[in-house]
């Protein structure tokens, strides 16, 4: 499919269902702000707002010396982000559900989706060692750490489908997987990223009332995109 087409499949799934979209980005998006103000309180004792405020009007970067914050802070902040991360492959695993069956669970329930029952601990660890590879790609520099983001991408997408197969995936096989696939089709999704900017300007803008359309579109194309270049191959895992 072109990405005209993956776009438009989009808007078709969405008809009739924006309310429920809508309310899974909108208020994922919240409980992550919360835990990203609660982590800004706790490494800089300023929340978020006032961080961005104050970098605007000063046209300059807040510091912090390291001293000022305790080791518990720093574990307490690694916790939330990773709590963060969680919810936002709860989101994906939820929206490609929506894309292939047009299940709409309870809000709350799909935001945890990729974490409930057995599939807490490979869920976790994956998660964890997706954002850990993409920290090593980036220490080297920042367009390697760019090029392995896209590589490792459909990750959550991948390992949906290996749990809908029967399929528990070791730690790292769905970051495997997700290299193979993207192999030769990093610019297709780099090029579909481009195509929602003049999206993202518009949502900024508008003081960010756009991005409470853009993000659900965004995501279901994207799980389009997956569907389209990985077909059912990893439901067929056993």
């Amino acid at each position: 499919m072109s990405r005209k087409e993956l776009k438009q499949a989009a808007k078709d799934q969405l008809r009739g269902n924006w309310v429920w979209a809508i309310c899974l980005s909108l208020i994922s998006w919240l409980i992550i702000y919360l835990i990203d103000d609660i982590e800004s309180f706790i490494s800089t004792g300023r929340d978020t707002v006032y961080n961005q405020v104050y970098r605007f009007a000063n046209g300059s970067v807040l510091t912090e010396t390291t001293s000022s914050v305790s080791p518990f802070s720093s574990i307490f902040t690694f916790v939330l982000s990773i709590l963060a991360g969680i919810l936002l492959w709860g989101v994906t695993y939820t929206i490609l559900q929506f894309r292939d069956k047009g299940d709409q669970p309870n809000v709350f329930k799909g935001m945890f989706s990729a974490y409930m029952g057995d599939k807490f601990t490979t869920s976790f660890v994956t998660y964890l060692l997706f954002e850990i590879f993409l920290f090593l790609w980036t220490l080297l520099f920042i367009i390697p750490g760019f090029i392995k983001a896209y590589s490792y991408s459909m990750t959550p997408y991948i390992m949906k489908d290996l749990y809908d197969a029967g399929h528990k995936p070791t730690a790292t096989e769905a970051i495997t997987k997700s290299r193979k696939l993207m192999n030769g089709h990093k610019t297709d999704l780099f090029v579909l990223d481009l195509s929602f900017v003049g999206w993202w300007l518009l949502s900024v803008i508008t003081l960010g009332i756009g991005f409470i359309w853009v993000t659900p579109y965004y995501r279901q194309t994207k799980a389009n995109f997956y569907r389209n270049l990985a077909g059912d191959q990893f439901l067929k895992e056993n």
